[in-house]
């Protein structure tokens, strides 16, 4: 009776094999995170028609990425409002949103980097729905 000898798989094959699957996580990850991560399937805003006429815009749901820029106002009962310094076709544009007092857990810092998840409100104003660091 003969016995089939059992093919052994080298360190160096092993090695590459792992430096491979390796190499598709991150590169996975990097992508996940430059097509927009959590939010890449909402629409992201378009400042300019934001600016011509918010109304048109109520009750839509958008992507916005910017850095805080000021606190505009803050009232305990409701929650906060700041201004976020997004950009569009290379220019820098302000806008207004609201973060409601449900989210008060996140600190917001000004001049911090978020991607946001708003909803224009009945009165125009971008109301978040949710908020993370990108």
């Amino acid at each position: 009776m003969s016995r089939r000898a059992h093919q052994q798989i080298s360190v160096t094959k092993l090695a590459l094999l792992l430096a491979g699957v390796g190499f598709l996580g991150v590169g996975g990850f990097w992508l996940y995170r430059l097509m927009g991560g959590q939010y890449r399937t909402v629409e992201t805003l378009d400042p300019e028609s934001y600016y011509e006429n918010a109304n048109n815009l109520k009750g839509n749901t958008y992507r916005v990425e910017g850095w805080i820029g000021n606190s505009l106002g803050w009232n305990p009962g409701k929650g906060r409002l700041f201004s976020i310094v997004t950009q569009s076709q290379n220019k820098d544009y302000v806008l207004p949103i609201f973060v409601p007092h449900d989210l008060q857990t996140i600190n917001i810092q000004k001049k911090q980097k978020y991607m946001v998840k708003v909803m224009v409100n009945d009165q125009g104003i971008l109301s978040v729905l949710e908020m993370t660091k990108p």
